[in-house]
């Protein structure tokens, strides 16, 4: 049986930020991220490795080059997903289970 990942992603530090763009920008920040990684296992395991790095684990090869691929696509997403409003201290927390 084969269990779906749930990503959430909010744009977080947004005040003033209406509700319909908000939820815009976190729409085009999924998709975007989505589109990079071949299926929702590969990007799980992408934030994971990420995810002890960022802690201070201790990473081999593999999961360095896996959080180094989730950087960029977490770059590229955070563009798209910030295409068209302009907030300053705002960012995107994903969180994945």
């Amino acid at each position: 049986m084969e269990v779906a990942i749930v990503i959430e992603v909010t744009l977080q530090d947004c005040d003033g930020i209406e509700p319909p763009l908000k939820e815009r920008a976190e729409a085009r920040f999924i998709r975007e991220i989505q589109k990079i990684f071949p299926d929702e296992q590969s990007m799980l395991d992408a934030w994971r490795a990420y995810m002890d790095a960022a802690e201070g684990g201790e990473i081999n090869a593999e999961q360095e080059r896996l959080a180094r691929s989730w950087l960029k696509a977490f770059d590229k997403a955070r563009q798209a997903g910030f295409q068209g409003i302009s907030v300053e201290e705002a960012y995107f927390d994903v969180r994945m289970g």
